[in-house]
């Protein structure tokens, strides 16, 4: 039996402004939002929920800012993508820069979870 991967959730501290954050980064509107939890559908066919920390249960304890939440482009994309976020006022970590695998840069979200947009080589 398979267990396909169908939403990533995301800890976050303050719903209002993780939700305005991914509603500018993901240039959509979530297809559930309330005061606990948020919920986008990705093209991928994922969704990305945000839950807000202090009424998960159980409780949690891990810090942010330990996985990466992958955004693929092609490689025109990636810089494109970069100068968008920047605009909305994103954090950066890098610039776009060429890597083994291909380019990227990396960002974070209000709650320092790191996205990283890429494309790779080939």
């Amino acid at each position: 039996m398979t267990c396909p991967t169908t939403t990533i959730l995301l800890h976050i501290a303050d719903m209002h402004v993780s939700t305005d954050f991914y509603r500018g980064v993901l240039q959509r509107d979530p297809v559930d939002a309330g005061d606990a939890f948020t919920l986008f559908a990705l093209d991928s066919g994922t969704t990305l929920g945000l839950w807000r920390r202090d009424v998960i249960d159980p409780p949690a304890e891990g810090a942010s800012g330990v996985i990466e939440l992958g955004f693929r482009r092609d490689h025109n994309g990636v810089d494109a993508c970069h100068a968008d976020w920047l605009a909305k006022g994103v954090t950066m970590l890098t610039p776009p820069n060429d890597r083994p695998f291909g380019r990227s840069f990396v960002a974070l979200d209000p709650d320092g979870h790191r996205l990283r947009v890429y494309a790779l080589n080939g």
